[in-house]
């Protein structure tokens, strides 16, 4: 395997901070549209097997959206400071 070039490290954390996008977009929506709010019922729901996903499961995985997103941005700002320090 060749060493990356900064136009290949671009290119990575570029890819990266999209993918934190997108999932942190993700997480929003499901929360917006699926979960509950002080009304008391989501505006959607999933269903699985003719019956209801629970919120508290559309909730864990809005959350492991949100965790992935800030891991992503987090491995792209260590990779591109990484490449700066060598």
């Amino acid at each position: 395997m060749g060493s990356r070039t900064v136009g290949d490290v671009l290119r990575e954390v570029r890819e990266l901070k999209e993918r934190g996008t997108v999932q942190q977009a993700l997480a929003n929506y499901l929360r917006t549209y699926y979960l509950g709010r002080d009304s008391g019922k989501a505006q959607k729901q999933f269903n699985c097997e003719a019956a209801p996903v629970s919120e508290q499961v559309i909730e864990e995985i809005a959350c492991e959206l949100e965790e992935a997103a800030k891991e992503a941005v987090t491995f792209a700002t260590t990779t591109l400071s990484e490449q700066y320090d060598e």
